[in-house]
């Protein structure tokens, strides 16, 4: 409830300070209006805002439930070759190690005590590995306050998932199934790690859209853009261990060759990778 608040009240400011900017808008061409404008050699850096424009847009109807998702945030920066061109980078970086800790029985101390209590630790690691990276050309058109542009970019995107599991019970010939969290097929192995995501992505294409200067170097816009794309899939595998005779062996099965595709989409970044929809963005510049 008191995100829902903060956001709305951000929203109506918003409102507010877009009037106030449209009253002036007579004086678009003056030099007031201009100044509100980045120059050559200025910087900018900003923030991927499509989150914040879902999260109104579903508050604002009846579409069910609603979330504000900020995690791994989409980052803008720019810099202004001329006063009508900049080059415009788009990076998102999430790299996620995480642990899950489960106590299980000690089968060592059961079978010396069957009343024992005694327990081990076993892990399963989870890492995520996301990288996307946009570089792009822009072009403005006009000097007021709100302006168009259009350009190129190149795009490169890298996602990798794996998990790994450590027992806390040894498998072994007396033991062949081991108390542990992993549930046991028919097959009596154990898994010890699998790739679960091995992704590349090169492209490029043209891109469009808008920006709206509510404050001096200060902008919300908004960009399509229409690529190329060549994706490949890795080959995806796992890791097991289980006892034949009187052994414990490891195996390595590839369950999925990969893919590859090319393809021609909108594109926007986002947390989950490349999405087909209008991206918005809020920029600061100095």
């Amino acid at each position: 409830m008191k995100t829902k608040i903060i956001v709305t009240l951000f929203f109506l400011n918003l409102c507010l300070v877009f009037i106030q900017a449209q009253t002036n808008e007579n004086e678009s061409t003056s030099k007031k209006n201009v100044e509100y404008l980045p120059k050559a050699g200025e910087f900018g850096i900003g923030a991927d805002a499509t989150p914040v424009f879902n999260y109104i847009g579903n508050m604002l109807s009846a579409a069910g439930t609603n979330s504000l998702n900020l995690s791994s945030p989409v980052v803008y920066c720019k810099y202004y070759l001329s006063d009508e061109t900049a080059l415009r980078a788009v990076l998102l970086v999430s790299s996620v190690n995480h642990n899950d800790l489960y106590y299980e029985l000690d089968d060592a101390a059961r079978f010396a005590d069957p009343l024992s209590n005694s327990q081990v630790t076993d892990t399963k690691n989870l890492s995520n590995q996301q990288f996307f990276f946009s570089l792009a050309y822009q072009k403005f058109i006009g000097k007021n306050r709100i302006r168009g542009f259009w350009g190129a970019q190149v795009l490169v995107g890298y996602g990798y998932s794996k998990t790994i599991n450590t027992y806390g019970n040894s498998m072994s010939e007396i033991n062949p199934t081991p108390s542990s969290i992993y549930y046991y097929n028919s097959n009596k192995d154990r898994l010890l790690q699998s790739v679960n995501a091995n992704d590349f992505r090169l492209g490029g294409g043209g891109i469009a859209g808008f920006e709206y200067y509510v404050l001096p170097k200060l902008c919300i816009g908004g960009e399509v853009s229409l690529n190329l794309v060549y994706a490949h899939g890795g080959q995806l595998s796992s890791k097991s261990e289980k006892v034949i005779g009187n052994q414990v062996i490891t195996s390595d099965v590839a369950f999925s060759p990969g893919l590859s595709d090319f393809s021609i989409k909108t594109s926007r970044f986002t947390p989950n990778g490349f999405e087909e929809q209008l991206g918005f963005y809020v920029m600061f510049h100095f």
